[in-house]
């Protein structure tokens, strides 16, 4: 009897040390990524700009949610040919990627420079604030296209599980901003005081920088998805197709996924400047052991994507089954960790003694929403993984829109809800809805797609 459970509900160790292998790399890449913006909060918050850096890098959420969208897709894909042994379609992956992210930072970039007042006046009315965003996002829009170019090597180099590089990079980015923002906004070493501009300044040096590192490396280690220009910009219809027709809604499924998002911000922030600052305070705190979720998640999208590739389909639902256990164990060791933490992490920032109890609380409520993410995280990548866009799109996007937003904006203009922590409870609904709905469609199997035979191996 034990031996069967242990079959069902637990995987082989040599399946956990290949999962955290690829998962722990990650994990420290999203959290140095979480630190580096966690410190940005910490910094600005003693020169008053939480909530104008809060509502300028809503600009910033939208091209990383959409270029997450693209290049997830091209992840599944590129995943695929490289367990089939397909380097020709590897390359052309690449190619497509470096193309789609510059089109889609230089669509941000236009959006920053041209509607950017519009766009931050949406979130607030407070004069001061929209200010201070601005002073922010015209020197931070040309990190755009720093940033877009390193999520595509990125994401190409977890396609071929090489996932130790971006992570390194990304510390050595992470660092250099962390230098920076500590020069430039207070004005050390001789340097003058920039504020928030000197915290955009920063984030431009460092992306150009972490760009130029990424070049570099996969240049000089000759990485199996580089070729010369007509191998990565060459794509026969007969590769197009496919791809597009699963990014599309994967991509859509980002944007309406960070428009939902941009749309709870605007709810909170309906509570007033205190509650938006101390909300942005406990969602920087709270997203550092979320990267554990993306992580967990992104190691499952690889290995699922290496057997729905070599057509081993009950082998990818074993991935799955195999991953419940790790997402129980770790959901319970953060929450326990989060709960100690919460007051002496607070403390660090510069909030009025007014907003330090309500911080603190909620930090200690994201435990709800960073457990349920455990799972969900899990079973998204299947779905995702599987080439399954459709369903990911109402699964992912379209609860926000269905659950989520309705039980904020209910809450807000119908029961006349004022409390922070009250509205949070009513959004994480939402979480719960996606987890029962994601674990009836990894049952059911219809998310299983070997992808690789609808692009052909040529």
């Amino acid at each position: 009897m034990k031996n069967r459970i242990n079959g069902m509900y637990f995987s082989s160790p040599a399946f956990y040390k290949k999962a955290l292998r690829l998962a722990l790399p990650i994990c420290l890449q999203q959290a140095l990524n979480q630190g580096a913006s966690f410190l940005d909060t910490m910094m600005v918050s003693h020169v008053g700009g939480v909530g104008a850096v809060t509502v300028a890098t809503q600009i910033d959420n939208l091209l990383m949610l959409i270029g997450f969208g693209v290049n997830s897709c091209i992840l599944i894909f590129a995943s695929q040919f490289f367990g089939a042994g397909n380097t020709r379609n590897l390359k052309r992956c690449f190619g497509l990627q470096l193309l789609l992210n510059v089109c889609i930072a230089l669509t941000f970039f236009l959006l920053a420079k041209l509607g950017g007042t519009w766009f931050l006046s949406f979130f607030s009315d407070d004069a001061h604030l929209i200010e201070l965003a601005q002073q922010y996002i015209a020197i931070s829009a040309f990190s755009y296209f720093f940033t877009a170019l390193i999520n595509g090597y990125t994401f190409m180099y977890r396609s071929v599980q090489t996932t130790k590089i971006p992570m390194l990079f990304g510390l050595g980015t992470n660092c250099l901003n962390a230098l920076l923002n500590y020069l430039l906004i207070f004005g050390k070493l001789g340097l003058p005081a920039l504020g928030v501009r000197g915290a955009a300044i920063a984030t431009v040096i460092a992306t150009f920088c972490g760009l130029m590192g990424h070049v570099t490396y996969a240049f000089a280690t000759r990485q199996p998805f580089l070729g010369p220009m007509q191998e990565l910009f060459h794509w026969p219809s007969a590769f197009l197709r496919p791809v597009f027709r699963r990014m599309v809604p994967m991509a859509g499924n980002e944007l309406v996924f960070g428009l939902g998002d941009a749309m709870y911000l605007k709810a909170f922030g309906m509570l007033g400047t205190a509650m938006l600052e101390a909300y942005q305070v406990a969602y920087k705190i709270g997203m550092v052991p979320h990267t554990i979720a993306d992580g967990m998640g992104s190691a499952s999208g690889i290995l699922l994507g290496e057997h729905l590739g070599r057509g081993e389909t009950e082998k990818a639902r074993s991935v799955i089954r195999g991953l419940f256990p790790l997402a129980i164990g770790l959901s319970i060791a953060v929450s326990a960790v989060m709960i100690l933490i919460a007051r002496p992490v607070v403390s660090i920032f510069a909030l009025p003694d007014s907003s330090v109890n309500l911080a603190v609380l909620m930090v200690r409520l994201f435990n709800i929403r960073i457990a349920t993410r455990m799972f969900n995280a899990v079973l998204l990548s299947a779905i995702r993984a599987g080439g399954d866009t459709r369903f990911l799109l109402l699964m992912d996007s379209g609860l926000v829109w269905l659950v989520g937003i309705p039980a904020a904006y209910i809450g807000l203009l119908v029961l006349r809800v004022n409390s922070l922590p009250v509205l949070f409870l009513l959004v994480q609904t939402e979480q719960v809805v996606r987890l029962i709905v994601g674990l009836l469609r990894c049952r059911s199997g219809k998310w299983l797609h070997n992808l690789t035979e609808e692009t052909g191996t040529q």
